[in-house]
């Protein structure tokens, strides 16, 4: 069967330009917006172009010929009347467009809350007629709203994805100092704080947008109720007019639920990931916490150390609680060898490695997979602290085997309990309870455990 998908795999190599034909393309339409070369240029002018993107890569230069063969098909074409010329197609442009769009979004710098007042502007008394209902969703809607919204949703995504990973990187980040982490934390929550307040109001928009909409098509139902049984031909225009009006706004309607309902999807995927950020917070919290907590131990072993030191014969004596222990050492001497003079100097040689971009794919599909496991880890971690809190108990061991059949992650499972058994030491009215029992239906588990359950206490 000839389909659009068997037809893609026959086109994909000249609809799809290699990395070199994308760069080509890219560096053409740059010095053409520039003014360095006419919108139809020469053969000399794409090699020039070659040379100066092949520089952007490693190993030897594209082949001129072997680029404008491939790119001819729907990125170049021959201008009419003009030998040894070339152009880019409209196609090419759009490409080109379309790359831009997605690195330099427009939106990124534009509040989503202003994107949905703006395109969502929407009174349910200014539409009398169905007409005027269409135009709107056809016109405004459809042609506007819809795209509009997904890339601001898009480019937010991208900023949460990002801010997350600078808090991870942060909280990792080794001996930064307390001050310069705090006013780094500080700034990355600023953002998302305003990111969630976003996400706030685009949900209040969309709730007032649906219930506009709804009075519309209440507003047609009612006429279709209010109007007569039809007796004349005219009339029975007239109900038919209404009877459409009415099926076409509920039509309509379920449309703009539809896209509403998708849109609360997209929100929920940055709630998710605002909230797992919330809890790197936490981590910081935590470590500051500890840090302090070992800086005051060491304080008041100095203070005991110097308090219960005294003098004995002329030599301080050290509490009789300290330990005392030998240093293995072994004596030897140090022979120093004299430089000696070579007729030629000897030189490293550099080795240049080639990029790897497998290597480079594997890795960075490491990375999302960990940033996942951490952001399920936080969600799991939050409910069954709520459920805690809630109900009085949990039978954790139920819920642990729970966790590895749904996330199929053994590693999600393990982290869940560890965090949820320290959470319960460190809460005076928490207690956790553990038989040395494993139930005859865990057995046979890839992973057995004993009989946890956690309590908070009256």
């Amino acid at each position: 069967m000839h389909n659009l998908t068997t037809t893609i795999a026959e086109l994909y190599e000249q609809l799809v330009p290699s990395r070199d034909e994308a760069l080509l393309v890219f560096r053409l339409h740059e010095k053409i917006r520039s003014g360095e070369i006419d919108a139809s240029f020469s053969t000399q002018d794409i090699q020039r172009s070659i040379d100066e993107t092949s520089r952007l890569g490693i190993g030897p230069g594209p082949n001129r010929e072997r680029l404008l063969k491939n790119l001819l098909t729907y990125f170049v074409e021959r201008p009419a009347d003009q030998r040894n010329r070339y152009c880019l197609t409209e196609y090419a442009r759009k490409f080109i467009l379309l790359i831009d769009h997605k690195i330099n979004n427009p939106f990124r710098k534009f509040p989503l809350r202003e994107s949905f007042k703006r395109y969502t502007d929407f009174s349910a008394q200014d539409m009398r007629q169905i007409n005027q209902f269409e135009s709107w969703f056809n016109q405004g809607f459809q042609a506007t709203t819809r795209e509009n919204i997904f890339d601001h949703l898009e480019e937010l995504k991208s900023d949460v994805k990002e801010s997350i990973l600078k808090l991870n990187k942060l909280l990792y980040s080794g001996e930064q100092p307390v001050l310069s982490m705090t006013a780094e934390f500080s700034q990355i929550f600023t953002d998302l704080g305003d990111k969630a307040d976003e996400i706030r109001d685009t949900l209040r928009l969309g709730s007032s947008l649906l219930q506009e909409v709804e009075q519309v098509v209440l507003a047609f139902f009612r006429q279709t109720q209010e109007a007569k049984r039809p007796t004349t031909q005219e009339e029975s225009k007239l109900f038919t007019d209404l009877t459409y009006a009415y099926t076409r706004s509920q039509e309509i309607q379920q449309e703009v639920k539809t896209f509403f309902d998708a849109v609360d999807d997209k929100l929920g995927q940055l709630r998710e990931q605002i909230q797992f950020a919330s809890n790197k917070l936490n981590e910081l919290r935590d470590i500051f916490r500890f840090k302090s907590r070992f800086k005051i131990n060491l304080k008041r072993l100095l203070e005991s150390i110097v308090s219960e030191t005294v003098t004995e014969k002329g030599e301080l004596s050290l509490p009789v609680w300290i330990k005392r222990r030998t240093l293995i050492e072994e004596r030897f001497k140090l022979t120093a060898m004299p430089d000696l003079d070579r007729e030629y100097e000897v030189r490293n040689i550099a080795l240049d490695l080639p990029d790897n971009s497998e290597h480079r794919r594997l890795e960075l599909i490491k990375v999302e997979t960990e940033l996942i496991r951490q952001q399920r880890t936080a969600i799991l971690v939050a409910a069954y602290k709520a459920r805690l809190m809630r109900d009085g108990s949990l039978n954790f061991t139920e819920e642990f085997y729970k966790i590895l059949e749904d996330e199929q992650d053994e590693e999600v499972a393990i982290q869940v309990a560890y965090e949820l058994v320290q959470y319960v030491r460190d809460q005076a009215n928490l207690k956790l309870i553990i038989l040395p029992e494993i139930k005859e239906i865990y057995q046979s588990k890839p992973i057995t455990t004993w009989t946890t359950n956690l309590q908070r206490l009256a």
